[in-house]
Order: C-alpha cells, then structure tokens, then sequence
C-alpha cells in the first residue's frame, strides 16, 4: 500500500476505472491502482475531480490537504466510525483525572527514552560526555514522569528532558547549519523547518488512523482539549517524534542530502524558512522511506507501528489496562 503525494502545481488528480491519474498539461505523470493507495495527500494548487473524491470516500481512503509549503490544512474523511463505544470510553477517560495522568505519562516516558535511544545510537559512532549526560538526564525525567502526581508535574518532566534533547540535538548537528532550540509558528532556520513538516506529516497519519480506528482525534491526554487542536493525534505522535522526524532530519542534513541552498525565506506572512519545491519532493521521498523501513523495535516499518500504537491505544480505552507506547529501547 502506498502514500500519494501529489505536488505538482497546476496538476490534477482524477480516476480512471479503477486507477488513480495524475495529470497536467495533457501528459500524464503517475498512475496507481485504487487498490494499492493507502493514503492521498495534496500540496497547494491540485485539482481533485469529483469522481476521484467519491471513490476515495467510497474506499474509506483518506486525502489531506496542505499549503504549497507543507502547512496541514484539512482532509476528507469517509464516515465517521461507528464505533461509538470506543469513543465513548475515550470520553470517559478523558474525564478522570488519574486515568488520563497515566496514558499521558505512559506517552511522556516512551517520547522520552526514545529521545535517549536516538542519542545513544549516535553516540556509538561519536562519543560525546555532553551526550552521555543528556542520556542520564533523559533517563531520569523520564522515571520522574512516571511518578508525577499532576499533569502540571508531569509536563514539567517532559519540559526538561526536551531541553536537554534539543542541547543534545545541537551537539548532533554537524552540517554547519543554525539551530539553537526548538521553535516553531514559524520556523527561523532549516533544521527547524524540517522538524515542523516532519511533525506535520507524521501527526496526519496518526490523525487519519485514529479516525478509522474510531477514537476522537481532538480530545487528548497529554495534550489538554483546545479549540480546533487534534490533541489525541499530537499525543499518539509523541513517541515517533525521536524515533521518525528527528532522527531523520539528522541523516538529512548530517549527510548533506539536503543542504543551505535547498532552503528559502517566506516572505509573505507568516514568514519563516521552507524548502524549496524541488527540496521538498526529495524530502517527501525520504520521509516515505523512514516511515517504511524496517527496524528493530518495528519489522514492518515504523508507519506500521504508529498505526499498532493507535490499536494499541483503542484496546486500552476499552479494556482498562494500561497504554504500552512504542519504544526504540524496551
């Protein structure tokens, strides 16, 4: 099954008996069976005709919709899930308070020793004191998590093991390009912008799979309810924020595959730095390949263990026992 990207500006996407076209200027540039597309995702100025949209829905495939440059916009869901007890049980969850403090400490602990497990690996191959502390640091916040008595607690844990992971992620960051520390809305520098797309399109597949599993993606744990903000989805992507994003952005830019020159400054509101079109494809080729490949602690591919992580979540809910998030290190 695969993941369509469709970026081509001015391009169209339509369907042909039981294929997928996408076309633009008379010349056709991809074909795919509806049967092998798991997921259709769209950049900026695409044309999706009616009959493509119909069949999508039909076959329950989701299609999300971005900015040009990467910024999520909506998506096109089949039905809702039917699976109302299940939502119900979220509901419920989310409203006692020592049941939603242990899912999100259970999300908490696993993004942050996957935190470590990134360091680590890159430690085999560049000793660093500096990184061997975060490790410790990383260790121990996120045993503290564990034993946090109150949400405030438990994100003050998770606040400061970030802050020695994105130290960390500086000492890691050999290509010579800016970055200081997390930020965001928009991002100020390469590293950081490939975070944000990365987080982005990671959080989509999460979201789409917790609304085919039937969960409730804006009503969270760790992430309090906000209007408009698909807490649930952000608190699934917490563990593979490590495992996929950062740890591509690493290869991406350590290995020079993406360098300076592949990067611009928006200069239209909100502003900020984003890859250039041509970057951009090569980045969605890479992050298709990171979420596929297989690993130690995902054989099928990490895609794979994002949607387990959703299953896993969805038997929780039902059953009362405790929410086991994907590790890198078990």
């Amino acid at each position: 099954m695969a993941v369509i990207y469709v970026r081509e500006q001015g391009s169209s996407l339509h369907k042909r008996g039981r294929r997928l076209l996408v076309e633009k200027d008379g010349k056709l540039l991809l074909e795919i069976p509806l049967r092998d597309t798991e997921c259709v995702a769209v950049f900026g100025n695409v044309q999706v005709s009616t009959q493509a949209l119909s069949e999508l829905l039909e076959r329950s495939i989701p299609l999300a919709f971005f900015t040009r440059n990467g910024r999520f916009k909506g998506h096109l869901a089949p039905e809702a899930s039917k699976n109302v007890p299940l939502r119900l049980a979220q509901y419920k969850a989310s409203q006692d308070e020592a049941r939603a403090l242990a899912v999100a400490k259970a999300s908490v602990r696993a993004k942050l020793l996957n935190c470590a497990a990134l360091i680590t690996d890159y430690r085999a191959h560049y000793p660093s004191a500096e990184l061997e502390q975060a490790t410790d640091t990383l260790a121990c916040a996120a045993d503290k998590a564990m034993a946090a008595s109150s949400h405030s607690e438990l994100l003050g844990c998770e606040g400061a093991g970030a802050a020695a992971y994105f130290r960390a992620f500086g000492v890691m960051n050999r290509s010579g390009l800016p970055f200081e520390t997390r930020r965001m809305h928009p991002p100020p520098d390469p590293v950081n912008a490939l975070l944000s797309l990365g987080y982005t399109l990671a959080m989509n597949e999460l979201r789409a799979a917790a609304e085919a599993r039937g969960l409730e993606p804006h009503i969270g744990f760790l992430h309090q309810i906000d209007y408009g903000r698909p807490s649930l989805a952000l608190d699934l992507l917490e563990p593979f924020r490590p495992a996929v994003v950062d740890r591509l952005t690493l290869r991406l830019i350590n290995e020079r595959i993406l360098k300076a020159e592949d990067f611009a400054r928006r200069l239209s509101s909100p502003g900020g730095v984003i890859l250039t079109p041509e970057a951009f494809k090569r980045f969605l080729g890479h992050y298709e390949s990171a979420v596929t490949e297989s690993r130690k602690a995902a054989p099928r591919g990490l895609r794979e263990a994002m949607r387990e992580d959703v299953g896993r979540l969805a038997h929780a809910l039902e059953d009362g026992g405790p929410f086991q998030p994907y590790l890198e290190l078990d």
